[in-house]
């Protein structure tokens, strides 16, 4: 049965600094691997490199036995990815966002998951430009509800969103997790309590491998 991630070898140098320097990972169905390190160690960079947003200079990614580089639509549609940062598109409401989403990957039926998790009551009808830092966050997350995927990447998930959500978002991460789905995810020491929930395996990266995170 293929592994939902595996990289191999990875490295990523940006001008004379290294990132990555032949970093290799696996992840189980129904594993949680939480990437520590300071800032600068490279855990957005390598969860860039996993999705294919950053593209190493060496090594190879397979996502659900699909080839990131030769496959890379079956590579992704096995995956949900989380940005540290998310870019609202104007004029679209947060139930239209969700909408959205559910379309993408043929999955209406995950609506109603979606607009529970993202917690928003009524202002799911208001432009979701318009949304407070935490909503746009609680947002972006419920849209890993569309569908389901082997492999959930989520880069700080947990940062600028408020405790009752943290422990709704976490109880819904612990639920794909018993479904069988990997999740990777970029952590800080604050969020360690969040990562005994999801009995999360430590994966740390490097300080002298800093660069661009």
């Amino acid at each position: 049965m293929s592994l939902p991630l595996r990289a191999v070898d990875l490295s990523k140098r940006y001008a004379d600094r290294v990132v990555l320097d032949g970093v290799s990972l696996e992840l189980r169905a129904g594993e949680v691997v939480a990437l520590l390190g300071p800032n600068g160690a490279g855990k957005s960079t390598l969860i860039g490199c996993a999705c294919g947003t950053v593209i190493p200079d060496a090594g190879t990614i397979e996502i659900a036995g699909h080839d990131l580089r030769a496959a890379p639509i079956q590579a992704r549609r096995a995956l949900r990815y989380l940005a540290q940062e998310s870019d609202l598109p104007p004029g679209l409401t947060g139930r239209e966002l969700l909408e959205f989403h559910a379309d993408v990957f043929d999955a209406r039926t995950s609506l109603a998951e979606a607009e529970r998790l993202a917690g928003l009551g009524s202002a799911l009808d208001l432009l979701a430009t318009t949304y407070s830092v935490g909503m746009r966050r609680r947002l972006a997350f419920a849209a890993l509800a569309c569908g389901d995927a082997a492999l959930y990447v989520l880069d700080e998930p947990f940062a600028g969103v408020d405790g009752e959500s943290c422990a709704r978002l976490a109880a819904w991460l612990v639920e794909r997790r018993a479904a069988g789905a990997a999740i990777l995810l970029a952590a800080h020491d604050q969020d360690s309590a969040l990562l005994d929930t999801l009995d999360a395996r430590p994966f740390s990266l490097s300080p002298e491998q800093s660069g661009p995170d």
